[in-house]
């Protein structure tokens, strides 16, 4: 079986380009292509590259072609190359990851119906214009939200990874060929054989501190402004307390400016870009996982079960699609979404209390053990035998 995986960002196997950025669908979409290939598929990537050459990378049963970009609209990636090329390919499955960008969508979409192909879509979330302010990228995402539109329509399989999102996005007009399958894990990259103390010297964190942890693109519907002002009500109650930031975005100028009108710098680490191999000692240097998400483009974050897979309690929005992994009171706690008090008290208390986060750390490991990538490979292989 030739499956086509179509996603306009796909981690780099060899060392990630510094400038390359990619989300948690690029993360999904990488460990079920090996999951693939461990099962005898032959698997071919259609994806960008980090500059503007052309190049194919191989991986025994992986594929991988990596388009040049000439430009970018806003901050996606565009290449006309990655929509015509695979056409000169022949596949069986056209499986399309669709994370907010319009080249794996009409790329994806071209080649099913040219070649008159089946076609899964693995659905990372809706994008909501309500989330920019500029007037030229509320226009952006309608555009691509007609065009995300089309490709539903044409499915043959939706795939969601959280039942509760279905209904509180578009998929629920959909939902007669919407199939759940959870994202998964690799839980053994987060067995690292260093203790808390010694993955704080290997990161240059102070070893005195509770440390909170966020993890993600510094967007707004991330909520990290959220987690900001959190943190004086947090500081006055756990004044060792520290908040990391991994990852970056377009929010990272506005948060720095935050910290210094709330006079926090000092208790703030951005941490920037962080390569898939160092994630596990940032998590195991953690005391709190948090993530304040503040609108509903969330489905199934892979943060969760990293942080899950790492033994950390979680401190979450009342998102119902955060349901999918999060127990409240059993392996984290819910909060007001976009309420920086409620989100204050919650870290709080599980700073205070170190039994608490203990017993919901190892809550969380167990749960994380019920998503390994090999189930989740034999769950949408039962998809693509029944297309087929």
């Amino acid at each position: 079986m030739r499956i086509g995986y179509f996603i306009e960002k796909f981690p780099y196997l060899s060392s990630n380009p510094s400038n390359y950025r990619y989300s948690g669908g690029g993360v999904v979409a990488l460990n079920l292509a090996i999951a693939m290939a461990h099962r005898g598929k032959n698997v071919s990537v259609f994806t960008t590259s980090a500059d503007s050459k052309y190049l194919v990378e191989e991986y025994g049963n992986i594929t991988i072609y990596r388009y040049s970009s000439k430009f970018q609209v806003f901050d996606r990636k565009i290449s006309v190359n990655m929509i015509f090329k695979p056409l000169m390919l022949d596949l069986d499955i056209v499986h399309i990851h669709v994370t907010s960008s319009p080249i794996d969508v009409s790329s994806g979409l071209l080649y099913a119906k040219t070649k008159n192909k089946p076609l899964i879509i693995t659905y990372h979330g809706d994008v909501y214009a309500i989330t920019f302010s500029r007037l030229d990228y509320r226009l952006a995402v309608y555009f691509y939200n007609r065009l995300v539109d089309k490709l539903l329509m044409q499915a043959n399989v939706i795939i969601s990874p959280s039942k509760y999102y279905v209904e509180e996005s578009k998929l629920q007009k959909y939902r007669d060929k919407v199939v759940v399958i959870p994202n998964g894990i690799t839980i053994e990259k987060f067995d690292i054989p260093y203790s808390k103390e010694a993955c704080r010297r290997k990161l240059g964190l102070p070893l005195d501190k509770k440390i909170i942890l966020f993890v993600g693109i510094l967007y707004p519907h991330k909520g990290p402004d959220v987690l900001l002002r959190a943190m004086p009500k947090i500081l006055k109650e756990v004044p060792n307390a520290m908040l990391i930031f991994v990852g970056r975005g377009v929010l990272r100028e506005k948060l720095e400016k935050m910290c210094k009108q709330l006079d926090i710098e000092e208790h703030v680490k951005f941490a920037g870009f962080v390569e898939e191999s160092l994630k596990p000692f940032y998590y195991k240097s953690a005391d709190v996982f948090c993530l304040p998400s503040v609108v509903g483009t969330e489905v199934f974050p892979v943060v969760l079960l990293e942080a899950s897979a790492a033994g950390l309690p979680m401190v979450v929005s009342n998102l119902n699609t955060f349901k999918c992994i999060i127990e409240d009171g059993y392996n984290g706690l819910f909060i007001k979404r976009g309420n920086e008090n409620s989100l204050a008290d919650a870290i709080i208390y599980l700073l205070e209390r170190e039994d608490v986060r203990k017993r919901m750390g190892e809550n969380a490991r167990k749960r994380a053990e019920n998503y390994s990538w090999e189930k989740i490979a034999k769950m949408t292989e039962r998809v693509y035998d029944k297309v087929v």
